[in-house]
């Protein structure tokens, strides 16, 4: 079923230009915009957390100027990275891929543009090498945007992905007591496969430990606070970031330009 997979990517806008379900990439509104919170709101907020939502706002400001453009790559187990990302591309003020979704999207529209499928039962109907090859088409047709946070599916470890995700920052959620009926593993060798899955995750940029029970937004703020110490102790790929990022945005540019 996946042998038009190509063809498909190559000859239809079905990823170009369309973010996942569930990830916005509408007009963001500027903090000048946005409408000013009533008093009464205001004055039953503890003093604590309007202090700490600053602070993150601050922290999130300050990793978008360092990230100059540089997209962010999150890998992991399970399905509530996806959530994480979500909130993360929100506070950067960056869109947000979900590449799993759009694996699901595009399986369905390699079937004729039938049901849609989730994640386990894409893994269940086909083999794990044919999963992979779609998993790394869809990666390899949005990572041309910049300035995007990316949720991979939790078997993007190959050479060839850290290939696409390591032209930008790749982030590892190391989720505590991530359970396999969160993870979409194949019927055969699944817990070899899931131990492969996760050494590949370790391979990654920085890695971020997630408790049980904390909030996507906190998990979000870890994630900005740790790659605002990884910038600051690899302030000389910050250069490379930059002109990466550029080189997509003109040819980006060039691409839309009229004939």
């Amino acid at each position: 079923m996946l042998a038009g997979l190509h063809v498909l990517l190559a000859a239809s806008s079905l990823l170009v230009g369309r973010p996942a379900p569930h990830c916005a990439r509408a007009h963001v509104q500027s903090c000048s915009d946005a409408p000013a919170m009533p008093d009464a709101v205001s004055a039953a907020v503890p003093p604590s957390q309007l202090a700490d939502a600053w602070q993150r706002d601050e922290k999130a400001k300050e990793l978008a100027e360092l990230l100059k453009g540089c997209s962010v790559y999150v890998v992991g187990l399970g399905g509530r990275k996806a959530a994480v990302s979500r909130v993360l591309a929100r506070r950067l003020r960056y869109r947000c891929y979900d590449v799993t979704s759009l694996m699901c999207t595009t399986y369905a529209a390699l079937g004729g543009g039938g049901d849609p499928v989730s994640l386990s039962q894409l893994v269940a109907k086909e083999p794990l090498a044919d999963v992979e090859q779609l998993a790394g088409a869809v990666l390899s047709e949005v990572q041309q945007f910049s300035r995007s946070v990316f949720t991979t599916w939790d078997g993007s470890v190959g050479s060839n992905d850290f290939a696409v995700m390591q032209q930008g920052l790749v982030v590892s959620l190391d989720f505590e007591a991530t359970v396999d009926d969160d993870v979409s593993l194949p019927a055969d060798e699944a817990e070899a496969t899931k131990e492969r899955w996760q050494a590949g995750h370790a391979k990654a940029d920085v890695v971020v430990h997630v408790a049980q029970g904390t909030a996507a937004d906190d998990a979000a703020y870890q994630v900005v606070e740790t790659l605002i110490s990884h910038i600051a102790a690899n302030p000389a790929k910050s250069v490379g970031w930059k002109a990466n990022a550029d080189a997509k945005l003109a040819e980006r540019d060039g691409s839309d330009a009229p004939n």
